[in-house]
Order: structure tokens, then C-alpha cells, then sequence
């Protein structure tokens, strides 16, 4: 029998979380972290809490619930980023669990990275951790703001 080789997903959320994983916000399917493997502020990661690949192995419950907070997270980041674009995106070729990138496209970014060339934006430098804090700390109050309003489920 072959076994399954380790996720970094799965690991992380099972062993709980450092100040430096940052988690905007967390409920029974979904958990939205910062990522902390690039200098761009406002980068999030939305990863499924169960382990799947892709869409069609989610639960009909993690489908509904997908779109209103992936919906929830590209408002707190434009409400904290100031950006001109929110991609959104999955690969799941490196680590194969459902995760979703959310990237503000900012208007200072350069040519070389806007659309599909954001898949090649150097991973470092990390972006100051006190900075990343901060964002963590407005994005996490931007979603508490749209939780109140009933923006959530």
C-alpha cells in the first residue's frame, strides 16, 4: 500500500498556527491566511480545511459556502489594498490541496507581472512581518465589519 505523501496544508492547520501564518479568517471549511512567501501585502491563501484537490471533491455544504467568503475576502482586500485588480486563482501542482490565491494587483506593480505574469513575481524577499501584522489586523477587521452586515454566511 502506498502512502499518501505529507501536505503542508493539512500539517499547518493540524499543528495550529504561528504569529507569522497570520489568519484573517477561519470557520468549519475554510481558513484564509496571509502568505508568507512573497512581498506582496494583501497576499492571501484560502485553503480548504478538509483535505480535496479541486472543486468537484468538495462537499456540497464547502461549495456554498466558497463563493460568499471568497467574495468576503477580495472586499477586505480591496478595502485594505489599495489596488486596481484582485486575481484569483487555483493550481494545486506544488501542494496538492484546495488552496486559493487572492493577490491585489497594485498599480505600482510592474508590466512584467500583471496578469499571467504574476505566476513568475519573485517569492523573496518576505514581505516585514510587522507590515504583514498590520495588514492581517485591518483585513481581519474589514471582515468582521461584513460579518455584522450579514455579507457572510
Amino acid at each position: 500500500m502506498n502512502q499518501p505523501a505529507p501536505c503542508p496544508i493539512c500539517d499547518r492547520q493540524q499543528s495550529g498556527f504561528a504569529n507569522s501564518d497570520c489568519p484573517i479568517y477561519a470557520d468549519s471549511h475554510w481558513l484564509v491566511r496571509h502568505a508568507r512567501e512573497t512581498n506582496i501585502l494583501g497576499y492571501l491563501v484560502l485553503e480548504a480545511r478538509r483535505h480535496f484537490l479541486d472543486l468537484a471533491e468538495a462537499s456540497e455544504r464547502e461549495c456554498r459556502s466558497y463563493g460568499p467568503v471568497l467574495a468576503t475576502v477580495v472586499r477586505a482586500v480591496r478595502d485594505v489594498i489599495p489596488c486596481e485588480r484582485v486575481y484569483t486563482f487555483t493550481l494545486a501542482e506544488m501542494v496538492p490541496h484546495f488552496h486559493v490565491h487572492v493577490i491585489p494587483r497594485t498599480a505600482a506593480m510592474p508590466r512584467a507581472f500583471r496578469g499571467r505574469g504574476i505566476l513568475s513575481y519573485p517569492l523573496l524577499p518576505c514581505a516585514d512581518p510587522v507590515l504583514v501584522g498590520q495588514t492581517c489586523d485591518r483585513m481581519r477587521r474589514s471582515v468582521r465589519r461584513q460579518a455584522s452586515s450579514g455579507l457572510i454566511l
